[in-house]
């Protein structure tokens, strides 16, 4: 977390002879505090170890049978959240955030992915939430939450800027398991931070981002311009994934298909898109030159917007893509299946793979059967 107990086993971390050599894959968590705490509250132990979590604020089922409800009552500290809200944000107004994860950063001579995330309880939140009483919050609604969230984003970056870090890949994806997630206006930096980021390229080849047009500042015709202005950022990108809104109707992905155009582009992963195929067939011949590697996820082909078998044609003609992946993909909001025989029997496959040769393209293009027909 960007707490400044958390930061600091951080720093110790990555010292160490043993562990700073043995940290490949590094999550920070958006875990933090908010001026307007939540009191509904309850005490929860969990093994040996006492959590004071949020009402319905997780699914206690993955703990692993051994959470019970106590009836004893946490004791809320208001004085001790106070003085740590108070440092949380005194560390965000002076960059010290920055500065330790560029300090911890430079000492990991093997960190390869770093992650925002929410999927994970950190310790040091039960660690706060026993000094003050209170649960701490991974929301990203409210106001101040939506500023934290920007300073964990804007002091990421800068932290893999100063530190100089070799890193692979980088994962921007809180509150996807809950259907949240960031507005690309969280993604614009002010122009002296971009100018500074801009003037040092960044290494890293591999991105993902779960986007969601939710709770936008800025204008929603800039959706997109703020999207690939993070995108933009890094230059080498070789792999692109992208998880959108499915709420969004078709209203961002047409421009976002003739706009996004990357050099080096070989692996693009699409998640709970809604588009015509014409759209797809646009951003993915945009790349054809270096594409080798597709994955549909949950993506829509609205019903008047062209077809599975149409797009795969432009696939198998125009492209070099080897490997095509679809996993439970829709046309018109049916589902589309892969028939597959064997023996005269038929397996319905709502996930396949398909690519290699020309004769593996038109079986898979001959065999996709929509919803009912299966």
């Amino acid at each position: 977390m960007l707490q400044q107990q958390s930061l600091d086993n951080l720093i110790e971390i990555s010292r160490h002879p043993v562990f700073g050599p043995a940290l490949k894959n590094l999550t920070i968590c958006i875990d933090h505090l908010t001026d307007y705490p939540e009191f509904n509250h309850a005490l929860f132990y969990w093994g040996d170890h006492a959590r004071c979590l949020e009402e319905g604020d997780v699914d206690y089922a993955h703990l692993g049978g051994n959470l019970r409800e106590t009836d004893e009552e946490p004791i809320v500290d208001r004085q001790a959240y106070d003085l740590q809200l108070e440092n949380q944000k005194f560390m965000m107004e002076f960059g010290l955030n920055t500065t330790y994860l560029a300090q911890a950063m430079a000492r990991l001579p093997n960190l390869e992915t770093v992650a925002v995330d929410d999927a994970f309880k950190p310790w040091g939140a039960t660690a706060l939430m026993r000094q003050t009483g209170l649960a701490l919050t991974n929301a990203i609604e409210a106001f101040d939450s939506v500023e934290f969230v920007e300073h964990v984003l804007r002091a990421l970056v800068l932290a893999i800027v100063a530190s100089n870090t070799s890193l692979y890949e980088l994962n921007i994806v809180p509150g996807h398991l809950s259907g949240d997630g960031i507005s690309p206006d969280m993604l614009v930096f002010p122009g002296p931070l971009l100018r500074h980021i801009r003037s040092h390229p960044l290494s890293l080849t591999s991105l993902s981002l779960s986007v969601r047009p939710r709770n936008r500042t800025r204008p929603d015709s800039e959706f997109v311009t703020d999207l690939l202005g993070f995108i933009d950022l890094f230059p080498r990108l070789q792999r692109l994934s992208l998880e959108f809104d499915p709420l969004d109707q078709h209203k961002h992905f047409p421009e976002f298909s003739q706009r996004l155009r990357l050099q080096n582009l070989r692996f693009l992963g699409l998640t709970a898109v809604q588009c015509t195929d014409g759209e797809l067939a646009t951003l993915l011949v945009g790349h054809k030159n270096t594409l080798e590697e597709v994955c549909f996820d949950v993506v829509d082909i609205i019903a008047e917007g062209g077809s599975w078998q149409a797009l795969l044609a432009t696939m198998r003609d125009e492209l070099s893509v080897q490997v095509l992946t679809m996993d439970n993909c829709r046309w018109g909001g049916k589902e589309v299946y892969y028939r597959e025989s064997e023996n005269d029997d038929a397996t319905y496959l709502d996930s396949f793979e398909t690519g290699q040769t020309m004769e593996d393209w038109t079986d898979t293009i001959n065999n996709l059967v929509i919803g009912d027909g299966k």
